[in-house]
């Protein structure tokens, strides 16, 4: 670049003659207050604006990363209408750096110190502040800390009142695809591939575009704009690609088409090229530079200018006012210059990498999603984890979206009737552009063998995660046992609407949603903060006259606040590996009570047709209770979790000994105080889904967990009790360091194998 004949555009006048308040203030604070830090050389003024030169001290030290010098001279900037003032380093040699304005060409390098919008910068514009950000930018630069390489266009730049929004699978393949623009309003037009549009084209054509990608390879960094077709040219020709020699072959196809496309020869064009950003050092970064450059004439226009098209009376009828040549010429390099090429906004389409991007994480998650419910929280679920650019999404529900369901619900009213499933899967493919959609809907019920069965096996089979958001413990449990390697997920809010719940399997699945979900249950029973968690919302609302056309009172307030907090630590979670139980309260306030919970490995046991589990929390309990006792025996009642058709019983809490119980070294005998209120409130407290189901006692020190003559007797004597419900009476016996467990009146055996141990052998001791 020239400096001096970029300088020669503003002639010289005298500080007292600067017509710009800030130009003027600068100058004074700097021979007034800031001689130390700049020394005004001399003031000008040009089309552009006013200039005020400074000898700017910079602080650079002995080794700086940058070759700064320790004295820069600056140009700064201040337009003739308020705008923020741009600052030129008017040297030719100065440095490639992170951080600078894209300028016009032949202009200087100008630093970007700040990242702010004038509007808002205004607001606390000084001189003083000014100096501080330019020695603050020559600061950073010193030390290799400018990493911001986005620099965005100077407002001041831009030419183009237009601005585009395109697609990056289009880009993808710009070198193979014809593309025009739509004008969706006024400022903004819409990039489409030909195909696309080409039978909605009507007297109002839309604008053409020829779109390129720049390869990394190929990529230095933009420094300067291009100004018209022919330095656009010239920029893009070292960078790989032939501009000129490209439109050529372009136009000319479009010229010998019969009869020529009128609306496509008359229409303006623009060039919008894809650049990575590329560091000082050589290294790609995280993003791309993206620009579109409009010109002010039409295709036809150009092709006469590259040499290939004559204008033309266009005859009767006729509205191409341009033909091909026979014979085509070189292109006119002085007529190409002559065309102008603004630089204008161009925005890429939400795909998946921008919602990456924009969620803050570096890599697009492409795994396979099946949301069972597209109900409430599955509707906002999809909402928020497809808004974060992650997942394929299958929805699988049979149920349809009803007037009453739009009070919390991401449907609106013109949804009323449609299938969830539907609903759901469009809107998360509608949300991210994408060559296939993103959302794939199942409308039937995962539990219900209605045709779907096939479809729905295969979808469960092929997933990398499975989320329950059914509120349905039928449904969870069958997704639980499913034969799917998939990891599965639960979410779902309490009956109140004021708490939400996340239950996630380990990565492993050594812990499955069944043992999460019993846990979980458990915790409700006996941890205080939970005691009301699962209680009755009390104020149901009926949206039918039919008896079971009820619906809890949740505000979508609550369901944004919670769907969000449990869409962020699904996601989350679905990126580590260990298993997730954590509860988020609402309070009235506003402030949220959030609830972490360690998930416990569990043991199996198996007896005749049953299996018995219980989790190492639980073992943990149960021995707190039996060794302070010692060397006398203990016990107490135990609940647990019961699902009579898969023959499975989750024992989750074990009580301590009733205070009239009788308990001696050498037997015990439970009491009966506070048992039933306990087995009532653990039962209210659980909605049901906890209940009694057995007795624990310990044995005595050196005793195993073998059951002895009088511990028969008493399985016997269960057994009578739970016939009542047809389920089998089981007894947990901790031993030293064991425990044992009996179903009915066998001892259960251990899922791991082993000889199965001889339940009439008394334990010692």
């Amino acid at each position: 670049m020239d400096i001096e004949a970029w300088l020669s555009g503003f002639e010289v006048i005298a500080a007292g003659d600067l017509e710009s308040p800030a130009a003027t203030a600068l100058v004074t604070f700097a021979e007034r207050h800031a001689s130390e830090l700049m020394t005004v050389v001399e003031t000008r003024r040009g089309e552009l604006g006013e200039l005020v030169i400074v000898d700017f001290r910079t602080g650079r030290p002995q080794k700086p990363f940058y070759p700064i010098k320790r004295t820069e001279r600056l140009a700064i900037r201040f337009a003739p209408q308020d705008g923020m003032p741009l600052v030129y380093v008017l040297r030719d040699d100065f440095p490639d750096t992170f951080h600078q304005q894209l300028t016009a060409e032949g202009a200087p390098r100008a630093i970007c110190i700040d990242d702010r919008i004038w509007v808002e910068a205004r607001l606390t514009w000084t001189p003083a502040e000014l100096g501080h950000r330019i020695l603050s930018w020559f600061d950073r630069a010193i030390r290799g800390e400018l990493h911001d390489a986005r620099q965005p266009l100077d407002p001041l730049m831009i030419g183009s009142h237009l601005s585009f929004i395109l697609s990056r699978r289009i880009l993808e393949r710009a070198g193979d695809t014809d593309l025009v623009a739509v004008l969706k309003n006024d400022l903004t037009l819409r990039v489409h591939e030909f195909k696309d549009v080409r039978d909605s084209i009507g007297s109002r054509g839309p604008i053409c575009l020829a779109a390129y990608r720049v390869a990394a390879e190929e990529m230095q960094r933009l420094t300067f704009a291009p100004e018209n077709l022919g330095s656009l040219a010239d920029m893009l020709a070292r960078r790989g690609i032939d501009l000129l020699a490209d439109l050529r072959e372009k136009f000319s196809g479009w010229l010998g088409e019969t009869p020529p496309p009128a609306w496509r020869i008359n229409s303006l064009f623009v060039v919008v090229v894809e650049m990575p950003i590329i560091a000082p050092d050589g290294a790609v970064q995280n993003g791309t530079d993206l620009r579109a450059f409009v010109t002010d004439k039409s295709v036809g226009d150009i092709a006469v200018a590259l040499g290939i098209a004559e204008p033309a009376t266009p005859g009767e009828g006729s509205k191409v006012g341009f033909v091909k040549r026979l014979a085509p010429s070189a292109p006119d390099a002085e007529a190409v210059r002559a065309i102008p090429a603004q630089s204008a906004e161009i925005h890429y389409e939400f795909d998946r990498d921008l919602a990456t991007q924009l969620s803050g994480r570096d890599t697009p998650d492409t795994r396979k999603v099946v949301l069972v419910g597209g109900g409430t929280i599955g509707s906002h679920l999809a909402e928020c984890l497809s808004r974060e650019g992650r997942f394929e999404w299958t929805v699988i529900d049979d149920d349809r979206l009803l007037p009453h369901n739009l009070a919390r619900h991401i449907g609106r009213r013109g949804n009323v009737t449609n299938e969830k499933a539907v609903l759901v899967a469009t809107a998360v493919s509608e949300t991210l552009d994408s060559t296939e959609p993103v959302g794939r809907p199942i409308t039937a019920n995962v539990l219900v063998d209605d045709g779907h069965r096939e479809e729905i096996d295969r979808a469960l089979n092929e997933a990398d995660l499975i989320i329950d958001a059914t509120a349905s413990v039928l449904a969870g449990r069958f997704l639980s046992d499913h034969p799917s390697e998939a990891r599965r997920v639960s979410a779902f809010f309490n009956p109140v609407g004021n708490a939400g719940i996340l239950l996630a399997e380990p990565a492993d699945r050594s812990l499955s949603l069944r043992d999460l979900e019993a846990q979980f249950f458990g915790l409700v029973g006996r941890e205080a903060p939970l005691a009301s968690l699962l209680a009755d919302a009390g104020g149901s609302y009926a949206y039918t006259g039919a008896c079971r056309a009820i619906t809890n009172r949740m505000p979508e307030s609550n369901v944004m606040a919670l769907s969000g907090l449990i869409a962020g630590a699904l996601g989350r979670a679905a990126d580590q590996n260990d298993a997730v139980t954590k509860v988020w309260s609402l309070k009235g306030d506003g402030d949220v009570d959030t609830y972490d919970y360690p998930a416990d490995p569990v043991v199996s046991f198996a007896a005749d047709d049953w299996s018995v589990v219980v989790d190492a929390g639980l073992i943990e309990r149960v021995r707190a209770m039996r060794d302070p006792r010692l060397p006398n025996e203990t016990g107490g009642v135990l609940t647990g979790v019961v699902d009579i058709p898969a023959q499975t019983i989750h024992i989750v809490d074990a009580a301590p000994a009733p205070p009239d119980s009788v308990e001696s070294p050498g037997g015990f005998t439970r009491g009966t105080e506070g048992v039933r209120e306990h087995l009532d409130g653990v039962f209210e407290r659980t909605r049901g889904q906890v209940r009694y189901i057995g007795e624990w006692h310990s044995h005595p020190p050196r005793a195993a967990a073998r059951p002895s003559a009088t511990d028969l007797v008493q399985i016997d004597w269960l057994s009578t009790v739970f016939d009542i419900d047809t389920l089998p009476a089981l007894m947990l016996i901790a031993g030293e360091g064991e425990i044992g467990i009996m179903l009915a009146n066998r001892y259960a055996e251990s899922v791991e194998g082993g000889e199965e141990p001889d339940a009439s052998r008394e334990a010692t001791g």
